[in-house]
């Protein structure tokens, strides 16, 4: 799956972060959860390695709006939140060679109202299957309850079954798109699986 999304070219990856961050932007319920004066929390997105699908556009659309923007950060033994300021400063290369916050900024995942996570794949019914560290597992479970959990992924990251184990967070949805296509909204509705 990763040797697949790598080999993608990069007009492809970048119709799809387009379209994907449309959907993100135009998401009802996601605004509510994060945006002033009625967001409830912040909003936790990842910033992309090279053959992630790129959040940029969403990000700053969302910093725009007020919304209270973090993303993890090493901090020299685990992963933890620090706000983010903006996508043009204030960042520092991390340990595995991707942008995070370079100020220790720090927000409890229990504050976090939405998430944005990555994944090399996804099910239907929102099990994920990340990089195999478990970091964002572990911030998950430290989340609220409460918390919107959406996945991002091309449409051939959506597989049949995935392993699960115990302390694996589902994502309440995936948001996703076919290549070099924009994709309707999603709706507000918390489903497991967006178009």
């Amino acid at each position: 799956m990763a040797a697949r999304r790598k080999a993608l070219p990069s007009e492809e990856r970048e119709h799809a972060s387009e379209a994907v961050c449309k959907r993100l932007a135009d998401d009802d319920a996601l605004a509510a959860a994060v945006v002033p004066p009625s967001g409830r929390g912040a909003l936790a997105v990842y910033l992309a390695s090279p053959s992630e699908i790129d959040l940029s556009a969403f990000v700053e659309k969302m910093l725009r709006m007020g919304a209270a923007v973090v993303s993890p950060r090493w901090n020299g033994e685990t992963y933890e939140l620090a706000r983010l300021n903006g996508l043009a400063s204030g960042l520092r290369r991390g340990p595995m060679g991707i942008m995070e916050p370079a100020d220790a900024d720090i927000v409890d995942p229990a504050d976090v109202a939405a998430w944005i996570v990555p994944g090399l794949a996804f099910t239907p019914d929102g099990r994920r299957l990340g990089y195999g560290g478990g970091w964002y597992d572990r911030l998950l479970s430290a989340s609220s309850a409460t918390s919107l959990k959406i996945g991002v992924a091309h449409d051939f990251q959506i597989v049949g079954d995935l392993p699960c184990e115990a302390h694996d967070v589902p994502v309440d949805r995936v948001v996703r798109c076919r290549p070099l296509r924009l994709c309707p909204s999603t709706s507000s509705s918390r489903s497991p699986l967006a178009p």
